[in-house]
C-alpha cells in the first residue's frame, strides 16, 4: 500500500490540521511507527488524543459515516474476504466490496490506526466506517458463527492447494477424525452472548464508558412504544403524493415539536422502517414510524422547506431558515446525511442567539483584548485566529465580527455554520452538498464593497491564497483556522501550499486559544496537587485550588468556562522568518523575541489566580 494511500498518514494529518497533534510530535509518531509501534499504540501511550478525539476528527473533518449495524445486513461477498479470526482479532466488520475498496466497520476509533495492516493482510483496499463497539461485537458474533464451517472447509482447501501460511514442525501430522456418530455429535455452536465473552478482552483504558441511564440506542428506539400524546401526527398521508398534504404534515411536526419543547426532529431509517423522533429534555421520543418506502417524500419536503431541494440524496445538505413556530421566533437548521440505511434527517430548534460574545467577557487580558480590538477598528491584514476543534474559536470570530459591525464597517463572513446572526454582516454559509464551496463564497466577496472578508474555518490552499489575496486589496481579514496555536498554524498553512513571502506580507497579528473550565466557586478548595513541580513555571509547594464537587455543579467541581490566549503581532523579524519558510522551531524562536506571552503563561496566571486547577490546565495544554 502505497504512502499516499494510508489510511494512518491521513488520519494522523488531520489530527495536525485540527490542532490536536504538532508537526514535531508527528514526525516522533512516524519515527516510532517505522519502528514497528502503531501510530494509535503511540499517541495513546504520550497521552496527545484520546479516542474521542479520533473519533471526532473522523467524523467531522473527515467526513467518516456513523453506522446503524442492527439495521444493516452484511454482504456474504463482503463476509468472505476477511476471515473470522481477523474479524474477531481486529475487531471489524465487513460490510460491501466495491471495484476492490472493502467497506468495515470499526467500534473503536483508535482502531482506525490497524486497517492498513488489516488491508496489506487481505490484500484489499480498506474504508472505514463507525458504529456503536457494543453492536460491532454482537455482529461479529452473529454473522460468523455461522461461518464457523466455511471457514474450516476453506482452510481444507487452503492446505490441499499450496503451502500453509505458518510453517508446521516437520515430525507433526495432521490427524482427521472420523465421523463420530451422531449421539456423540457436539453441541452447538456458541451463541452470540458466548462468542462476545471469548473475545480477547480490551484494556480498562479502552473500554467504552458505560451508558448513561437517559441515553438511547436505536435498538431502544425501535422497541419503544409510540408516544400516547402523538396521535396528530399522521405519516400515513405519505402514501398518497400530495405535495400539498405533505407541506401540512411539515408544519404540523414543526408546530408539534416546538410545542412540546423538542430540542431537534429526526427522521431515522431503521431496516424496513423509518421513526420520527423528537429530542426532548435531552431523551428521544418516538413520535411515529412508517415504511422505509415512504420516507423519502417527507425528506424532500423537509429540504424544500430549509431550501435544499437542489442538493441530490446523494449529498450531504446543510441548510437554515427562520420559522414562526407559535408564538416565538425559531431558527431551523436541516441537516441530510446519506447512510447504507437511507438518508438520515436532523432538525434543529433553537431561538435566535441575540446576545453577541464581547472580547473582554472570552477570559484574554485587557492587553489582549486592546489589540484585538484596534486591529479590528483600524487594522489591515490577516487577523489569524488559531485553536483546536471545539476549543471556542467560532466565538472569538463572532466577538470580532460583531466589534467590526460596531465600528462601522461593513463585513462579509462565509461560515460553515451561522451560530450568532449579524443584521449589519452579509453572512453565508457554506452546505456541504453545494457545487460552491468555501472558496467561490470567497471569492464571490472580493468582489464586494466590503472592509473586511471574514472566513471562520480555513481549509484548503484555495482559501488561504484568496484570504492573502484579499490582504493585498487593503482590505481586513478575520480568519479562523485549526491549529494548536498560533506558530503550528503559520506552518501548516506554507505546509498546505501558502506561498512564504506572500503569507508573510499578508499577516498582521495572529491569535491562539484554548477553552478550560473554571472551578466551581462554591466548592473549591487549596490542595496540594501532584503536578506542582512537574509543570514548567510551577514550584513543587505550589498550593492548587480545585472543585470538591457540590450540588451547585452537579457534583463535578467545575462551573463554567473560560478561554486561555496568546496574542502574536508579526513584526518584521517575525515576517521575515517566515518568508524564509521556516521550520517550526524556528518561528517559536521568534515568536518569543516578538513578545508573544504564550497560552501556558496565560494558563498558569488563572491557576494561580485559582480560576482553574493545574489538572484541568494539563488536561488542556497537556503539559506532562
Amino acid at each position: 500500500m502505497s504512502e499516499a494511500a494510508s489510511i494512518t498518514t491521513r488520519v494522523l494529518d488531520t489530527l495536525a490540521n485540527a490542532g490536536l497533534v504538532t508537526l514535531e510530535q508527528l514526525t516522533v509518531i512516524n519515527e516510532a511507527a517505522a519502528g514497528g509501534r502503531g501510530a494509535g499504540e503511540v499517541l495513546l501511550e504520550r497521552g496527545l488524543v484520546t479516542a474521542r478525539d479520533v473519533g471526532t476528527v473522523l467524523e467531522d473533518e473527515m467526513g467518516v459515516p456513523r453506522v446503524d449495524l442492527s439495521s444493516y445486513t452484511p454482504d456474504d461477498t463482503a463476509l468472505a474476504l476477511v476471515p473470522a479470526s481477523v474479524a474477531r482479532e481486529r475487531r471489524i466488520l465487513p460490510l460491501f466490496e466495491i471495484e476492490g475498496t472493502l467497506t468495515v466497520a470499526i467500534g473503536d476509533p483508535m482502531d482506525v490506526f490497524s486497517l492498513d495492516d488489516v488491508a496489506r493482510q487481505l490484500g484489499v483496499e480498506l474504508d472505514p466506517v463507525l458504529a456503536e463497539p457494543a453492536d460491532l461485537l454482537g455482529a461479529i458474533a452473529q454473522y460468523y458463527d455461522v461461518r464457523v464451517e466455511e471457514d474450516a472447509a476453506g482452510a481444507l482447501d487452503a492446505a490441499a492447494s499450496g503451502p500453509p501460511a505458518v510453517e508446521l514442525e516437520p515430525e507433526r501430522a495432521v490427524e482427521v477424525p472420523a465421523p463420530m456418530p451422531r449421539e456423540e455429535m457436539p453441541p452447538p455452536p456458541p451463541s452470540s452472548e458466548e462468542l462476545l465473552a471469548q473475545l480477547p478482552p480490551r484494556d480498562a483504558s479502552d473500554a467504552p464508558a458505560p451508558a448513561s441511564a437517559e441515553a438511547h440506542t436505536m435498538e431502544d428506539v425501535a422497541a419503544a412504544e409510540v408516544t400516547a400524546a402523538a396521535g396528530r401526527i399522521d405519516l400515513d398521508v405519505l402514501a398518497v403524493a400530495d405535495s400539498r398534504k405533505i407541506a401540512v404534515l411539515v408544519a404540523d411536526i414543526l408546530e408539534d415539536a416546538a410545542g412540546r419543547g423538542a430540542s431537534q426532529i429526526h427522521l431515522l431509517p431503521y431496516k424496513e422502517d423509518f421513526f420520527l423522533v423528537y429530542r426532548i429534555d435531552g431523551r428521544l421520543e418516538k413520535i411515529a414510524t412508517a415504511p422505509l418506502s415512504m420516507q423519502g417524500a417527507l425528506v424532500d419536503a423537509f429540504k424544500s422547506f430549509a431550501k435544499l431541494g437542489s442538493v441530490p440524496a446523494s449529498l450531504p445538505a446543510l441548510g437554515r431558515v427562520h420559522s414562526r413556530l407559535g408564538d416565538s421566533e425559531t431558527v431551523l437548521v436541516v441537516s441530510a446525511v446519506p447512510t447504507i440505511a437511507g438518508q438520515r434527517v436532523v432538525i434543529g430548534l433553537a431561538a435566535p442567539r441575540a446576545n453577541l460574545p464581547v472580547l473582554g467577557d472570552l477570559g484574554m487580558t485587557e492587553a489582549e483584548a486592546r489589540a484585538l480590538g484596534a486591529m479590528v477598528e483600524r487594522g489591515r491584514g490577516i487577523l489569524l485566529l488559531c485553536a483546536p476543534v471545539a476549543a471556542g474559536r467560532s466565538t472569538t470570530y463572532y466577538a470580532l465580527l460583531s466589534l467590526a459591525a460596531a465600528a462601522g464597517k461593513t463585513a462579509y463572513s462565509v461560515e460553515r455554520s451561522i451560530d450568532f446572526e449579524i443584521p449589519a454582516v452579509a453572512q453565508v454559509m457554506v452546505t456541504p452538498g453545494s457545487p460552491a464551496g468555501a472558496a467561490a463564497h470567497i471569492a464571490a466577496g472580493l468582489r464586494q464593497d466590503t472592509d473586511v472578508i471574514a472566513i471562520d474555518g480555513l481549509q484548503a490552499a484555495e482559501e488561504i491564497h484568496l484570504a492573502v489575496e484579499a490582504a493585498g486589496l487593503g482590505k481586513l481579514v478575520i480568519a479562523t483556522f485549526a491549529a494548536g496555536d498560533v506558530v503550528s498554524g503559520v506552518r501548516r498553512m506554507l505546509d498546505l501550499g501558502a506561498e512564504p513571502v506572500s503569507l508573510a506580507a499578508a499577516l498582521t497579528l495572529g491569535a491562539g486559544q484554548r477553552l478550560m473550565r473554571t472551578n466551581c466557586p462554591d466548592c473549591s478548595v487549596e490542595q496540594r496537587s501532584p503536578l506542582a513541580g512537574k509543570i514548567p513555571g510551577i514550584p513543587s509547594d505550589f498550593v492548587d485550588r480545585a472543585g470538591a464537587g457540590c450540588p451547585r455543579c452537579a457534583k463535578t467541581g467545575f462551573r463554567g468556562m473560560t478561554g486561555v490566549f496568546e496574542v502574536l503581532p508579526f513584526t518584521e523579524s517575525m515576517r521575515s522568518v517566515v518568508a524564509h519558510d521556516a521550520s517550526l522551531s524556528e518561528l517559536a524562536s521568534a515568536a518569543k523575541a516578538a513578545g508573544m506571552r504564550p497560552l501556558l503563561v496565560s494558563g498558569l496566571d488563572k491557576a494561580r489566580a485559582g480560576v482553574v486547577s493545574l489538572a484541568e490546565l494539563d488536561r488542556v495544554l497537556r503539559l506532562t
